[in-house]
């Protein structure tokens, strides 16, 4: 069974965005009006030529993941990525900059991703997948840009979820990985298509994330029980939003909003990469 495309809405948009705005000058001989005329026009052009892509390798992929309401995902180890969102020692860690001021509860409940993400990351590195990892410095309402590059031990990634040497970091400051970083770049430079998703906040980041991956074409799996957020309910919605409801059959004729990725678990993507 081939699933929906996963494209959402207006996605020539999010894909070009870099190339609309890479030009803030008209060229010479060119009215500023032709100019932006001419990145729309080259712009969509790429978008369009990234959806045939698409399009056409899918139904060959030889590695596939079940994904809820009996949909599959396309899991080739060198198209596919695995993406995870902030597994930061500040975030995770009671004595954190963040997870200070965190009630056990939703200290417990956002360490709920982490076992799950571990999992993940020894059976993409086993496969040879591409692994990316994004650490944040938006801090609340703080853009914290003096944590990055200095080795601060709460800002880095948890000891047990670090980067190895070869794997993709970024550094953000807008909740989803691709606005503020070089991550798309990076990803296509590795010829990846495909986004396994993880981390944290299910209902924030990843939310955000899933989004602009989608925007530009990737095609997005969130890994349900390798996310978490600061409550099971808060869990429920960004999983919801992201999955619900235009998997459902008929529902191009029906007002059912949007979809941005497939539906999986630890287990299911551990035994569709198994040798």
């Amino acid at each position: 069974m081939l699933p929906l495309l996963n494209l959402g809405c207006g996605v020539a948009v999010g894909y070009a965005s870099a190339l609309l705005f890479r030009k803030k000058q008209p060229s010479a001989g060119r009215s500023e009006e032709e100019a932006l005329k001419a990145r729309q026009t080259e712009a969509l052009a790429a978008a369009l030529a990234c959806s045939e892509e698409a399009h056409k390798n899918f139904p060959f992929a030889t590695v596939r993941v079940p994904c809820a309401h009996k949909r599959e995902f396309p899991c080739d180890p060198a198209t596919t990525a695995l993406v995870l969102i902030d597994m930061q020692t500040d975030f995770l860690e009671k004595d954190g900059r963040l997870g200070q001021f965190y009630p056990p509860e939703k200290l417990a409940s956002v360490r709920h991703a982490i076992p799950g993400v571990q999992r993940l990351l020894a059976a993409a590195r086993k496969a040879g997948m591409t692994v990316a990892h994004s650490r944040s410095h938006r801090y609340g309402a703080d853009i914290r840009t003096d944590l990055v590059g200095v080795n601060d031990a709460g800002y880095e990634l948890l000891p047990e979820c670090s980067a190895r040497e070869g794997e993709i970091v970024v550094d953000k400051w807008t909740f989803g990985a691709f606005a503020s970083t070089e991550l798309e770049q990076r990803l296509r430079e590795r010829g990846v298509k495909c986004i396994l998703l993880a981390g944290i906040l299910t209902n924030v980041c990843i939310l955000a994330t899933a989004v602009q991956a989608v925007d530009r074409l990737f095609r997005v799996a969130l890994v349900e029980d390798a996310t978490a957020a600061f409550s099971p309910e808060w869990h429920r919605m960004g999983v919801a939003l992201l999955n619900e409801p235009q998997t459902q059959p008929g529902h191009a004729q029906k007002a059912t909003g949007l979809y941005f990725g497939e539906l999986t678990t630890v287990a299911d993507v551990e035994k569709a990469m198994a040798p």
